[in-house]
C-alpha cells in the first residue's frame, strides 16, 4: 500500500528508532529524499541500500582495513609515502572534501551522498587492486604504503558521510584514535 500521513500509513519516525538504528534510516532517506520529485519509500530498498551500500561498500572497507591492520601491524598505523596510484587516491578524497562542500551547501544532499559513496568505491578498489592480504607476505613495505593511503582515505570518509550517519562516523573517529569530535 502507498504510504499516506492522511491515512495514518507511514513510517513513523519515533516507532522506527524503537527497532532500528537511526544511522541506517538516515543513511537511506539521504540516498532516496525528494529533492526536486517524489521519492518512495520502500523496506525492501531500505534493506537493499544500508546491506549493499553502506555496510556493503562503506562499513565493508573499514572493516576489512582495521581489521586486517590489527592483525598484521598490532594496530599501528604506517606512515610510508605512497605511491602514484597512493597519490592519486588521496588527491581524489582532498577533492571529494571541497564536492561535497558544494553539494550540501546546495542543499543537494544526495549529490554529496554520492560523493561519498564513490570515494569509498575508489578505495575499495584500491585496495582489492593493492591485496594487501598477499603483500603483507611478499612485501610489507608495499603493504604499508597501501595501509597508510586507505587509512587516510578512510579518516576523510569519516568526515564525509558525518552529516548522514554521525554515529557511525564518530564512533571510527573514535576507531582510528582520533580525540573530539568529527565535527570539529
Amino acid at each position: 500500500e502507498q504510504l499516506s500521513t492522511s491515512r495514518d500509513w507511514a513510517v513513523w519516525v519515533p516507532d522506527y528508532l524503537e527497532s532500528y538504528p537511526v544511522d541506517a534510516l538516515r543513511y537511506v532517506l539521504a540516498a532516496t529524499m525528494p529533492e526536486t520529485s517524489d521519492s518512495d519509500f520502500t523496506w525492501r530498498d531500505y534493506v537493499r541500500r544500508n546491506n549493499n551500500e553502506l555496510v556493503g561498500t562503506f562499513g565493508n572497507l573499514v572493516h576489512r582495513v582495521l581489521t586486517f591492520l590489527q592483525r598484521n601491524f598490532n594496530g599501528v598505523a604506517p606512515t610510508l609515502d605512497p605511491d602514484e596510484r597512493g597519490k592519486e587516491l588521496l588527491a581524489r578524497a582532498e577533492a571529494a572534501l571541497e564536492e561535497a562542500k558544494t553539494e550540501l551547501s546546495a542543499v543537494r544532499f544526495r549529490s554529496g551522498l554520492a560523493v561519498a559513496m564513490a570515494l569509498a568505491q575508489d578505495a575499495n578498489r584500491y585496495l582489492d587492486e593493492r591485496a594487501p592480504w598477499r603483500t603483507v607476505h611478499e612485501d610489507r613495505t608495499e603493504t604499508e604504503r597501501t595501509l597508510g593511503v586507505v587509512l587516510s582515505v578512510i579518516s576523510t570518509l569519516k568526515t564525509l558521510f558525518y552529516p548522514f550517519v554521525p554515529f557511525s562516523a564518530q564512533k571510527l573517529h573514535e576507531l582510528l584514535g582520533l580525540d573530539g569530535e568529527v565535527r570539529d
